[in-house]
């Protein structure tokens, strides 16, 4: 049984998606999905994600077909991968798209430091990340975004209104 280890978990919206990303992660290196192992074997590398601005670093470490995460800064990591902010990071990450990676390179959003070639096979781990959606929910999945496009307008405007109140 798949167990999610007690982590240190910082509110930032960067941490909090590289924490689910090494979760996901964890949860297939421990599982049967063969496509998914061999690209970890022979693989012993650590790569570190941050945030120059916020502060947040979290490094995932694959060693002989196993991973593990961390909260912080690794002590050597083989690729260093630094956004200018938090959001940044979140934005490209979740796009997943390698061009947009270079184009922020360029424009100073994010630093690289490392092995470069160490970026094309973590993307190809992050093909794996999102499960696929079984046939049949996607219909379920389908009914379901009206409501949540319409809770999302709903919790944007009380947010407002809280940060209107509070002066921000």
């Amino acid at each position: 049984m798949f167990t999610i280890p007690v982590l240190d978990i910082k509110s930032d919206p960067l941490d909090v998606l590289l924490a689910a990303v090494g979760y996901r992660l964890s949860m297939l290196a421990d599982s049967d999905n063969e496509e998914f192992k061999a690209l970890l074997e022979g693989r012993n590398v650590t790569i570190e994600i941050a945030s120059a601005e916020a502060e947040v670093a979290r490094y995932f470490s694959f060693a002989d077909g196993q991973f593990e995460q961390n909260s912080g800064h690794a002590t050597e990591a083989d690729l260093t991968i630094t956004f200018k902010d938090s959001m940044t990071g979140v934005k490209l990450l979740t796009k997943g798209d390698l061009p947009s990676f270079m184009t922020a390179v360029q424009e100073g959003n994010l630093s690289i430091e490392g092995e470069y070639s160490l970026m094309m096979w973590f993307n190809k781990l992050a093909k794996h990340i999102v499960p696929t959606v079984p046939e049949e929910c996607k219909t379920y999945i389908q009914q379901a975004k009206p409501y949540a496009y319409k809770a999302q307008k709903f919790t944007n405007h009380w947010i407002g209104v809280a940060k209107h109140k509070l002066g921000k």
